[in-house]
């Protein structure tokens, strides 16, 4: 058992590598096509405003802070974007233990592999955005959740609370994570403790209220204003989206990719046994929280980019359904389908 535990280990280990290097070779890659596109100069020149103007900014103030300090340095395209780049690694090892923890260890390689590859994920880690951080901020979340209602330990709790207040310096849109959480505390109350469902309701409670304080503006103009203005019509804008997620382009050029990621993710779901695994849960809906807040409020790839590692750990489970000639096939049509997805980035 320890030598088959071990091995895994290494499996996954040598996976993170391999994809980490695949990571970061996509996203330096043609460094001529780095131009600044002109909502990235406008970014540059709100992170170049005084701190006061920044912290009042209700979009990213916190990532605004980070960018000013970092333009400081210096103004080459490529130095822009290398925080991009390092946070989109710095995820991808924690989607490591995300993966390992709600896939099972047997298909957290395959994830990791085909989130390191996700043209979506490329396209974010390339721009000046706060999307790859936002990326960061949702997995610890998942993370110090999961470990929460595993040990039960307050640390692991408070370590929750402090990092999803500062997840809303990055997006404010974030705040779909303590939700989702709660859902999944709801859904599978009988698995857990009543001493661990008490007092992560208490934390759920204090987050909730400082989120409606800080933000209580632009909550009260969403539920006067944008809520009653939804028509049913705007959820057809899933497809394009789902196009997006799972390829980075648009339809029709979109359809070969995103039927493919769809039957890897359906497979997952049929994998998945989320009706007694609230680790299934957690992974069904870290897939499916992101995207009416991407669809029905301003939108923005830091939301959307969330769903990504819900997305490719069904598609992972779903693989390990077939036999292996079939999973050789699926791989060598993933590879052709991101290709083609890489040679429209570039």
């Amino acid at each position: 058992m320890a030598d088959r535990r071990l091995t895994v280990q290494r499996e996954l280990s040598l996976t993170l590598l391999c994809g980490a290097i695949l990571l970061t070779g996509l996203s330096l890659y043609s460094p001529a096509t780095l131009s600044l596109a002109p909502h990235e100069a406008s970014l540059l020149e709100r992170a170049g405003q005084p701190l006061v103007i920044q912290l009042s900014h209700i979009y990213s103030p916190f990532y605004l802070l980070l960018l000013g300090q970092w333009q400081d340095i210096g103004q080459h395209p490529l130095w822009l974007r290398l925080p991009g780049v390092l946070t989109g690694l710095l995820a991808l090892f924690m989607a490591a233990r995300v993966m390992r923890v709600l896939t099972g260890t047997h298909a957290a390689p395959s994830g990791l592999l085909l989130l390191a590859g996700a043209p979506f994920l490329i396209a974010q880690t390339r721009a000046i955005s706060p999307a790859t951080l936002a990326l960061v901020a949702a997995l610890a979340s998942m993370i110090l959740f999961a470990e929460y209602m595993r040990a039960g330990g307050r640390h692991w709790l408070g370590g929750w609370v402090a990092a999803t207040i500062l997840s809303w310096g990055i997006q404010g849109g974030l705040i779909f994570l303590p939700l989702l959480q709660s859902a999944v505390v709801l859904l599978y109350r009988e698995r857990y403790t009543s001493d661990k469902q008490r007092w992560w309701w208490l934390a759920q409670a204090l987050v909730l209220v400082l989120f409606a304080l800080a933000f209580w503006q632009p909550f009260a103009h969403f539920l006067g204003a944008r809520l009653p203005a939804l028509t049913p019509l705007q959820t057809a804008e899933a497809i394009p989206l789902f196009a997006l997620l799972s390829t980075n382009l648009p339809l029709p050029e979109a359809l070969p990719g995103m039927l493919l990621v769809l039957l890897l993710a359906l497979s997952g779901l049929r994998a998945a046994d989320w009706r007694k695994d609230p680790r299934h849960g957690l992974l069904i809906l870290g897939l499916l929280a992101p995207c009416p807040f991407y669809l029905f409020t301003p939108q923005s790839e830091a939301l959307l980019l969330c769903a990504l590692p819900g997305l490719f750990g069904l598609a992972a489970m779903g693989l390990r359904l077939y036999p292996r000639w079939a999973r050789q096939g699926l791989w060598t049509a993933v590879a052709l389908c991101n290709i083609w997805s890489y040679w429209h980035l570039y």
